[in-house]
Parts: structure tokens; sequence; C-alpha cells
């Protein structure tokens, strides 16, 4: 791999969602650069029309069995993390007989509704009001740092992620068969 192929595959990474690129030989260099690594590019198409890139694993790439082996290297989901992310997936994925990316998006309001139980918020102003919140809001941040969930764009609405395009179809449909469980709104 040339330094400049190299250069292609970290700003793809670096960005997580690369536009198409004007000359077709720069998306064969970038393919040829993630093979090298064992990753793949993965077309994304966002609701808004825009097409664009993610340089995802590999297809046969294991990547549990790659995490046990080193410790230090794997960090488990909180809880919080874990239903956010359920909650998410569950209200934005409204049709599950399609794929869940680019899914619809949905206020960030209503899917802490679906996790905070309606009498945990406090009727005192202030701090006290977004304590229950709190840490679904910071899972909310994490989800969006690993991009299961798009950047906020300060409209106060969670959209799902560019990852949640590259997950493989025997984890999709394994996510239909458990969609019933998934937290939704109205549920406590």
């Amino acid at each position: 791999m040339s330094g400049d192929d190299a250069y292609l595959l970290a700003r793809a990474r670096a960005l997580r969602v690369v536009p198409v690129p004007d000359e077709a030989y720069v998306l064969q260099r970038l393919g040829r650069a993630a093979e090298a690594v064992e990753r793949r590019l993965v077309a994304l198409a966002a609701g808004d029309g825009a097409a664009g890139f993610l340089v995802a694993w590999g297809q046969d790439v294991e990547l549990a069995g790659t995490c046990q082996e080193r410790g230090d290297t794997h960090r488990e989901a909180s809880p919080s993390v874990l239903l956010m992310l359920g909650a998410c997936l569950r209200a934005c994925w409204t049709d599950v007989e399609q794929v869940p990316y680019p899914g619809t998006a949905v206020a960030e309001e209503d899917v802490l509704a679906a996790v905070v139980p309606p009498d945990a918020v406090t009727v005192r102003a202030g701090i006290a009001h977004f304590a229950p919140t709190a840490p679904y809001r910071k899972a909310l941040r994490v989800l969006r740092a690993c991009g299961y969930l798009a950047a906020d764009a300060g409209d106060g609405m969670v959209r799902l992620g560019p990852v949640v395009a590259a997950w493989p179809e025997r984890d999709v449909d394994e996510l239909r068969r458990g969609y019933p469980v998934l937290p939704h709104i109205g549920e406590g």
C-alpha cells in the first residue's frame, strides 16, 4: 500500500462517511487499501439522497474472537448504552422489512421517554429534572461518537448512524426477530 493509499484510508476512517469521489480511480485505490487491512467499503445512501462510503471490517473478520484474546482492546458497552441503542433502533427503524439505515429521524425526547420511567422525572426545576435522563443522554453521546447514531445536528433529533449500515445481514435478521422486545415509546 502506497503512502497516498494509506492517507486515503486514514482520511476515510476519520471522516467515517466519505462522499463518492469524482474520479473512479480514487474509489478503486481506497477499495484496495481497505482490502489490504481486512476492511471493506460499504456504500451508503443517506435519507437526503446523498451517497457515500463507510470503511467497515471485512465480512470474514470475527471481531469477538479478536477482542477476547487481548482484554485491553475490548470494552463492554454499559447497560444504559445498550438500552439506548435498542430504543434508538426501535424508534428509527419503523419498517423491519427494510434495512435499518438510514431509518427515520425521531425526537431525542421521545427516545428518552422509552427508557426513563415517567415517574422518574421530578417536578423540581433545575438539575433534578435532568438527573433521571443523564446516563441515557451520555449514552446518546457515546453512540454518536461510535457512529451507531449520526452526529448531533443540533435539531433535537436522533438518526441512525453509518455503522448501522455496515451490519451483516445475519445480524439484521436477528434484530428483526428481536424487534418486538426492543424498548419503545410508551414503555417504561
